[in-house]
Formats: structure tokens, sequence, C-alpha cells
């Protein structure tokens, strides 16, 4: 999730003694929506009336908004949360800042209203420093450094935010929640958000933990008051010992970024013995994640509607809400459609059984582009009154519409990918391994069974692992217009006097999936078959480098196709006389 996200909304929906076992009542009358706030999950004998939390980059225009544009958002509303860098005061604004005057008038008006407000922060793997740090309201100025995770950046890192939102906390307005992003992938997996930087994370899960306790004692102590929730990215995880969704680049286990379950129970224990506690997790689990089966394999073997639905019986477990993200990846494609499938994703989940606290309908994709006014179709505040209208629905007893999940073929261009490279870097485990892949799948027109094509499928990565284990490797990133050498790593090691197999991965930035390979300039090796690079996916290539071929200390080499389109880059060498 981008720090600069577009939109963010919540809508409350509670658990087994929720207001979707009630008869109606006016809950859409502030009084009912105070009172019902007054309750609170440990006590939940009383029981909440549906609430929309709402955020988008353009959430400042509130601050003079008329009644007329946001009638029923704004009556509905509960808790409005900003993104943090569009509050961070900037001698240069970027084009989503709110100017600090605007941004306290908005925080002025949403409390007068009697609604919350926050914000979404905890950017351990941002790279900014305070232009003076014994200033809490000091000026934040960014970094050219990459950031440095290591034991004290959860107390920088809070100290950092505390002064981006200085305009509301001087101006008197302290925020309700700080709904900290994904903070144990951000100390663990560092720098997700930037395919081309590649950072050192915390070693573990304990340490990691220790930095999100530190940094929630910095905010605590500054707003005695404020709530924490805890977002999950919920499909890049995996959970107790079974694989994620997807990988993402520079990762090959079948978890991804790692166990989530693991990295939550250490996030527990660690608050618990510093006195301090989460009110609410989130789970980050776009449409697509819920409705579509996934064409990877391995992740064809778990059931995704029901692991959205263990988060969710975790967070009970703990004692803390659970939100549900309701968003979809179609706000690519136009806010109509954003918005079509946002609603549909409400119905489904209480189909399926689900019963959040609060569903968060959250845009990070070019649409839905504008807030107001509420009158106008597919804008962030005609989508919010539209889960209004349909919470109340279900809330008088309307039947719930539960998904159409479709079969995908499973997804062939990485195995396809993998024995090409296998079949360079270790002929045997290609021998062993290929022909059962190509006679029961890539022969096929037909997909074998699930639990077939996931074993061979496990098999193969772990053959590659083992296999690319001690060769030199660079990581450049693949862009719609160009090619970039990935930055935090160091020159890639080259024996002197003959070629040698290297390999490099190159993670996908594009806007749509690409054929290429990587060859060496001026090389007169041929090169690897050229395979599919997905956008926010990678590949490991098997190139032929040799150290008399390069020049100044770099490497040049050329992404794309050997008879077609290609780019250059250059990636740093140096002399290695052996290497293990």
């Amino acid at each position: 999730m981008s720090s600069m996200k577009h939109f963010l909304i919540h809508s409350i929906a509670v658990s087994s003694r929720s207001w979707l076992r009630l008869s109606p009542g006016p809950w859409l009358r502030r009084g009912a929506c105070l009172l019902a706030m007054a309750g609170s999950l440990t006590a939940e004998t009383q029981s909440v009336a549906p609430k929309i939390w709402l955020n988008h980059f353009k959430l400042g225009t509130l601050a003079t908004a008329e009644d007329r544009d946001w009638p029923i958002t704004r009556e509905g509303l509960d808790t409005a949360f900003f993104a943090i860098n569009t509050l961070w005061p900037m001698k240069r604004p970027m084009p989503l800042s709110i100017a600090p005057a605007q941004a306290a008038a908005a925080a002025a008006k949403l409390h007068k209203e009697g609604i919350h407000i926050g914000v979404e922060c905890g950017y351990f793997d941002h790279s900014e420093t305070l232009r003076n740090p014994a200033d809490p309201a000091s000026d934040v100025v960014p970094s050219a450094s990459p950031p440095v995770i290591a034991t004290g950046v959860g107390e920088r890192t809070a100290h950092v935010e505390i002064a981006k939102i200085r305009a509301w906390w001087q101006a008197g307005h302290t925020p309700d929640y700080l709904v900290l992003d994904d903070p144990m992938r951000r100390l663990t997996v560092p720098g997700q958000d930037n395919p081309g930087q590649l950072l050192q994370g915390m070693p573990d899960y304990p340490s990691a933990a220790a930095e999100v306790a530190a940094y929630m004692r910095i905010m605590r102590k500054k707003f005695p008051a404020v709530k924490f929730v805890v977002i999950l990215n919920f499909p890049n995880w995996g959970w107790k010992g079974e694989p994620a969704f997807s990988m993402a680049p520079g990762r090959t286990g079948a978890m991804n970024w790692g166990d989530a379950h693991a990295a939550m129970e250490a996030l527990f224990s660690t608050l618990a013995r510093n006195d301090l506690r989460i009110d609410t997790i989130q789970g980050d689990f776009p449409w697509r994640y819920f409705a579509e089966p996934p064409s990877d394999a391995i992740a064809a073997t778990v059931d995704w509607p029901d692991r959205i639905l263990q988060l969710e019986q975790y967070a009970r477990d703990k004692g803390v809400r659970f939100n549900l993200t309701a968003n979809s990846e179609t706000g690519y494609v136009s806010a109509k459609a954003f918005s079509d499938d946002s609603l549909k994703y409400l119905d489904a989940y209480l189909a399926a059984g689900g019963k959040p606290d609060r569903f968060v309908v959250q845009s990070w994709y070019p649409h839905p582009e504008e807030l107001l006014p509420e009158s106008k179709p597919y804008t962030g505040t005609w989508l919010a009154a539209r889960f209004v209208r349909r919470l109340r629905e279900i809330q008088l007893g309307t039947p719930v519409a539960a998904a159409q999940r479709v079969p995908r073929p499973f997804d062939r261009s990485e195995p396809e990918a993998l024995l090409h490279l296998l079949k360079i870097l270790s002929p045997d485990e290609w021998n062993s391994l290929a022909p059962p892949i190509f006679k029961s799948w890539l022969d096929c027109e037909e997909d074998p069974p699930a639990s077939v094509a996931s074993g061979q499928l496990r098999a193969l990565r772990t053959a590659v692992t083992k296999a690319v284990t001690g060769k030199p490797k660079a990581t450049v990133v693949l862009r719609d217009r160009t090619v970039d050498a990935a930055t935090g790593l160091p020159p890639l090691p080259l024996k002197p006097g003959s070629s040698q197999v290297c390999i490099v991965e190159v993670i996908g930035a594009t806007s749509v999936s690409t054929l290429a390979t990587v060859w060496m300039e001026s090389s007169k090796n041929e090169p690897t078959p050229a395979v599919w690079i997905s956008p926010g996916g990678s590949r490991l290539l098997a190139v032929e480098m040799d150290l008399s071929n390069t020049k100044d200390g770099a490497a040049v080499l050329c992404v794309g196709k050997p008879n077609g389109a290609y780019r250059k880059v250059s990636v740093m060498v140096k002399s290695a006389g052996s290497f293990q």
C-alpha cells in the first residue's frame, strides 16, 4: 500500500452481536451513532450501528464542503482517515498535499460534526529525517539515502510522523486513530513500495515487534487517547504455514513475505509486555483475491474466502476489532468498475459468513478521482453513500448476494521459466523434473489437479533455489520505458579469464506483462529463451558473462527480445578470484 493512497472508506457491520441481528432502528441519526460509539469490543453486550470511515486524497475539501454535497455520507460518517503524506507540510508541496491551514480547518470541521479523524502511517521503511530532532514540530526532510531498518527505527519513525501531522495538533486536533500500514512487513521485508530498492530488514519477528512497540509508546505519549489499527496486506502473507496468494519480487518461499500468524503472535506478545494494545486488525484483501481463484498452482490449494474469514476469527480470538478492505483492482480501469466490485464485495463477504466490524473500501488506484459531490456518480462520497444505504437495507433484512467464483487456468509461465533456468544450471535435476511436468501439465490442454500441479511447482522452485545458491546475482527493474539497476546490491563478482553463468533477476514494474530475456552486450553466447514478466512479479534468468567484456567497472546488459526491441542497463562488477 502506498503512503499516498487515493481514498479509503470504512464501514462497520459488527460481529456476532452486530447490528445485522437487530431489529432496525434510526441508526443513521447522529445520536444513534454516538451512543453506539460509547460501547467497546470488550463489552459486546451492546450492539454497534453501521458506520462509515472515509479517506480520500481530497479530504481537505471537506473543510469548505456544503452540507448538500455529502448528506448521507456526513450523517453516517464516524471517522475520516487522511494519508499521512497528504498532511506533511512541505516547502515544495506534492500534487496531493493538503495545505496546513486547510488540513487544520478540515480537522476542526470534522470534529465539530462529531466525526473522528485518523491518519494512516507507520512507514518504517521510508527514508526521512527531522531538520531539528529536538523540535517535535520540526520540518521533515526527505533523505536520498536508503532507510536503515535497525534498532531505533520505531522511535525515529514516530518522531518524524508526529512532525508530519503538526498542522493538526498545533491547532488542537489530535488523531483519534493511527492506522499502521502493515508494520511487520515494513520491518521484516522492507522496500516493497519501491521495486528498485533492495533493503535489509529486521532479523526476526520479535525484533520487528519491539520496534512497533517503541513507535506506539512515542505516539501514545504524544496522543494519550489514540487507538491503533494494524493493517495486514493479507494475500501477500502466508498463514499458519500455508502459502501466500502470490509471490513478490525476490521471494522464493511459498509464504512470500512470511507467516502472518507468527508475525502477529510476536506482535501481540510484545505489546502485552509493554502494556500496549491494538484496537483493530485490518485485512487488506481486495475483491479479486476473494472472488477469483488464483492462477498460481500452489496458492490454488487454499480456500481464499475462508483464509480471510480465518483472519477475522483470529481478531475475535484476540479480543480486537476486525476491518475488511473491500476494494478492487478495477480502480485501474474506471471509478464505475471499482464501485461496482466494491459493492459486490460487501454482499459477498457477508454471504460467506463474515461479520466484520468495519468494511474498508480503499483505492490506491487512479479511480475514483473525485471525492465530492455525493450526487455525482462514482465519486468517493457517492460510493460511501451507497455503502450506507446498502448496509441499512441489509439491516432491514434484504438478502445478500454471494460471489460467483469462476475457475481460472493455472499460470504456466512460471514453470516454463523455471525449467529454462534449471536446464542450464542443473541438467540432471531438469532430466528428473521436466518429463512429468510436461506430460501432466505443460503439454496438455487441461490442467492437472491442483494437488499434482502444486507438488510439481514446489519441487521445481526448490530445485531452482538450490541451483542458484552461490551464483553471482544482479537485479534490474524493467519499466515501461526504461530498465534500471536495483539499488542496495554489491557489485557483481566476476572471475577473470572465462565466461561464467550469472543470475539476473528481472523485476516487472511495467503496466502489462512483457516477454523478455537478458544477455550481455557484445556477447556471442546465445541468450536463454524469453519469458513472461508480469507487473509486480519477477523472473530469474541465466546470463553468460565475461569480465573482459566490461568497461569502467560495469557490464552492459540488454533486456528485451534479441531480435526485437530491447533496452540497455549497466550493472557494477568487480573482479573476484573465486566465489562459492
